[in-house]
């Protein structure tokens, strides 16, 4: 693997490159999108952190943001040099941010190809409403027989409710594991999220997208 380079979009933001395959550069973007809290975490939060080794791992384009920035972006994925598939990856919080970024771009005729939604939690915004176009989506619930307090605090009302407001029992793909909320990595992992990203990508490409 050739070595990386980090390019800082904005404050809490990050574009993670490794040298993709040739002629892939502007082909696909994984977009992760942090929980509560996950950039101001030192070191970096649980997600951001499984960016950088996905990135490392898998030698995909990768950008990171952290929550509560839709509007941004929505903006950086029609900006100039746009990436021609995007999937979107959610925890926590970013669950219903990666599912109204979806919605975004259904709503431009732009269907992302994947939604991965790694036990979403609502929050205290309004719920998101309509759907997501063409894009194959898997949830991850985290449901652990001894809750820790990653755990409790997904729970904490007003601030965090589960389930979530998002219609999970119409995604493609539905996974209830008996993980903590922050293992991303472990939900990731048993909940096959890089095979599901290459199953997207090939069903768009047999669907001409």
């Amino acid at each position: 693997m050739s070595a990386r380079s980090f390019e800082r979009l904005m404050s809490g933001d990050l574009q993670m490159r490794s040298t993709p395959p040739a002629g892939d550069d502007r082909a696909s973007l994984d977009v992760f999108i942090g929980g509560g809290g996950d950039d101001l975490m030192p070191g970096g939060g649980v997600l951001r952190d499984y960016a950088r080794r996905h990135a490392a791992e898998t030698g995909r384009r990768v950008a990171y943001f952290a929550n509560a920035r839709v509007g941004r972006i929505v903006r950086t994925l029609r900006g100039r040099g746009a990436a021609r598939v995007v999937n979107l990856i959610g925890h926590s919080w970013g669950g219903p941010d990666a599912y109204r970024v979806a919605q975004a771009l259904a709503a431009q005729g732009r269907d992302a190809a994947a939604l991965i939604t790694l036990d979403p939690v609502a929050g205290p915004l309004r719920r998101p409403r309509g759907g997501i176009g063409a894009a194959a989506w898997l949830d991850v619930c985290a449901a652990p027989r001894r809750p820790d307090r990653s755990d409790r605090l997904a729970t904490l009302r007003p601030w965090s409710r589960k389930p979530s407001h998002l219609p999970t029992h119409t995604a493609d793909r539905r996974v209830v594991l008996d993980l903590h909320h922050w293992d991303v990595a472990g939900m990731m992992a048993l909940a096959g999220g890089r095979d599901f990203l290459a199953w997207a990508a090939r069903r768009g490409a047999r669907e001409g997208r």
